[in-house]
């Protein structure tokens, strides 16, 4: 019996120290443009009927954010001069924007409406440049060379960006010179980004991320710019492959049902519901353990209503299958603590 315990002991050990949350990745593709946008703030220039648009976000500063409340819309292109992204951040009441900062380099913009758009050119996840605009066109910028150094009085020479409300959004059309990055990408170049949007509708805060635990403090967690020829097409097994050695395990990166999932023993490509699917097995399967003792029993219908909530309350996604992922973990500690408990009072029963 002692032998038993012991090995259920160093069983629950081993799957609390090694069960850790799924990351999802994020990666975005910007696309060469034979004509420049006009920078109005419109988003009806050619370029960007043409390339994708990212759209997806996540609630902002939290390990494993779910669904971000605001709904943004991301283009990027570039040329031999620079880089260009058009955003749109919709918005349910125009007239709630807060819009009161006028002063460059103001350290109170986020408290505005406003977007931050992190790029680290050398995706190294130590430095990152920093661009603020708010919907009045007031701006900030700021580079972090590394952890030690942070340059809030630099000024990135030639960055461009105009503005415009409209009934139900906030647009932006903004250029940067690479320049401003000291270098100049080329097909094949992976960059990293992130933006971040503050919203105060109501007098509320609310902030999105588009890249899964992305923030200022966690640049490690931004998203990947690739930048890809005019008609290449983008093969997410390739894109796996070519993050697979900088990024720690577990990860995944998806793209409509085909998931590519790295748990620390290689690539695998899954569907979404088959990783959905694995992922509620599992819970379930720990849930439905027997002979729970009453001091477990508040934390099995704890984690049977989180459980029942996630499912309620979003639709198939990663950020679906990342939420099972999580709680797994949980209900994992509580089924083998379950056993644990059960095996020590055995033996004290016997003594």
């Amino acid at each position: 019996m002692k032998k038993k315990l012991l090995a259920a002991g160093l069983l629950f050990c081993t799957i609390a120290g090694l069960h850790a949350n799924m990351r999802e990745v994020s990666f975005y593709c910007a696309r060469p443009a034979k004509t420049a946008p006009v920078l109005d703030g419109n988003l009806d220039d050619p370029c960007w009927k043409n390339v994708q648009e990212f759209t997806s976000t996540y609630e902002y500063f939290k390990p494993n954010p779910g669904p971000g409340k605001l709904k943004n819309s991301i283009r990027i292109v570039y040329t031999d001069q620079g880089l260009y992204m058009g955003i749109i951040h919709y918005v349910d009441n125009v007239k709630e924007i807060r819009a009161t900062v006028t002063d460059r380099d103001n350290g109170a913009l986020w408290t505005d409406d406003c977007t931050e758009i992190y790029i680290d050119a050398d995706a190294q996840a130590i430095g990152w440049r920093k661009f603020v605009v708010n919907t009045l066109n007031t701006v900030s910028d700021i580079w972090r060379i590394d952890s030690a150094v942070l340059r809030p009085d630099w000024t990135a020479d030639g960055w461009e960006v105009k503005t415009k409300v409209t009934n139900n959004s906030w647009n932006l059309e903004t250029f940067f010179p690479w320049s401003v990055f000291n270098k100049k990408a080329v097909p094949g170049d992976t960059w990293m980004y992130c933006h971040i949007r503050y919203a105060w509708g109501g007098g509320k805060f609310t902030g999105t991320t588009s890249s899964p635990g992305g923030n200022y403090a966690a640049s490690g967690n931004f998203g990947y710019l690739y930048f890809a020829k005019a008609d290449q097409k983008i093969d997410l097994n390739g894109i796996a492959k070519m993050l697979g050695n900088r990024i720690a395990p577990p990860w995944c990166i998806g793209a409509d049902q085909e998931v590519i999932v790295n748990e620390g023993n290689g690539l695998k490509k899954i569907t979404l519901n088959s990783m959905i699917d694995r992922e509620k097995k599992q819970i379930e399967s720990d849930l439905s353990t027997q002979n729970v003792p009453k001091k477990y029993a508040a934390e099995k219908a704890k984690l049977q209503k989180e459980y029942e909530t996630i499912l309620k309350t979003m639709k198939p996604s990663i950020q679906l299958a990342r939420s099972l992922n999580t709680l797994s973990g949980k209900t994992g500690e509580f089924k083998w603590g379950v056993m644990l408990e059960n095996n020590f009072n055995t033996i004290k029963r016997k003594k």
